[in-house]
């Protein structure tokens, strides 16, 4: 492997090269899972605030969704690329776990909202 490459290959006992590592789709799980600690500040923030929450801290939420949402598109489209599949499908069940986490709070605001 050069040192100019950009791409992080495997190898294989036996010398071979094994398929790249899903490189983009790391980093997107890595940003859904920065968006789980944001959830989780609003939470905090929601909590000792008695649920007299600023306009800013929704917007936040918001901000972390439309993230997360973007951090699932992304790896769903990651899905298609010839890298190493376990490691695809670790990432998409990441991202998709943290939107499900997002929905889940979103769909509870609006029943009881």
């Amino acid at each position: 492997m050069g040192i100019g490459r950009g791409r992080f290959h495997r190898r294989s006992s036996y010398g071979n090269q094994l398929k790249a590592l899903p490189m983009e789709a790391m980093y997107a799980a890595g940003v859904s899972l920065a968006t789980m600690v944001v959830y989780i500040g609003i939470i905090a923030g929601s909590v000792y605030l008695s649920g007299e929450t600023p306009k800013w801290l929704g917007g936040l939420g918001t901000i972390g969704f439309l993230v997360a949402l973007g951090s699932l598109i992304f790896n769903i489209g990651q899905m298609k690329t010839k890298t190493e599949l376990k490691y695809r499908a670790t990432c998409l069940i990441i991202s998709s776990v943290v939107m499900i986490v997002w929905m889940a709070t979103l769909v509870v605001g609006l029943v009881r909202g």
